[in-house]
């Protein structure tokens, strides 16, 4: 449970403030443009959610959660140093597609998660909240830390900061997070 919650935790740490992020950087390329590019930017995850989240659950339940989670957790630092290197406002969109299937995966995988580890215990409401406060934290303090950086070394550094931080949460994942689905006859 602690290891997921660190996943999650530095997940939103790195994940929340790229949007805010790459708006600042639209603005200073796109000039007036940049309002219907934020606005592709947040639509383009979220309809890739409304299509995979079915096929997402379907995955867990037949190849175990680690699988997924895993590629959920890869899209963000690939996502990130995709806006540190992009000039392109369209390349954007292209990489905002990740953010979908980072939120498919969270969005379905957590709650799966949670059940496995609190199985039969009367405890996922708890361990949902506990888990839902630490992506909170992790996100209040993404743009605040972003933001300080980007401000003092450049928008650029502040892309690479988030990439450094989302690749430690990967490498979480891929070392230290175990599976989770309950083995048949368990």
């Amino acid at each position: 449970m602690l290891i997921f919650c660190s996943c999650l935790f530095l997940f939103q740490l790195a994940n929340a403030s790229i949007l805010p992020l790459a708006g600042e950087a639209l603005v200073k390329r796109s000039g007036t443009a940049s309002s219907l590019i934020i606005a592709v930017l947040i639509i383009v995850p979220q309809v890739i959610v409304a299509f995979a989240a079915p096929w997402a659950g379907r995955l867990a339940q037949s190849i175990g959660r680690r699988p997924l989670l895993l590629i959920g957790f890869a899209a963000l630092p690939i996502r990130a140093l995709g806006f540190a290197l992009a000039g392109d406002p369209l390349l954007f969109v292209g990489l905002q597609a990740l953010d979908g299937i980072s939120a498919t995966v969270l969005g379905v995988l957590t709650a799966l998660i949670v059940a496995d580890l609190t199985g039969g215990t009367g405890r996922f409401n708890l361990t949902q909240g506990i888990v839902g406060t630490a992506s909170g934290i992790g996100a209040t303090l993404s743009t605040t830390l972003s933001g300080i950086v980007a401000q003092t070394l450049g928008t650029g550094a502040g892309f690479s900061f988030i990439t450094a931080v989302a690749l430690i949460a990967a490498i979480v994942v891929a070392f230290f997070m175990p599976e989770t689905k309950p083995q048949p006859g368990h």
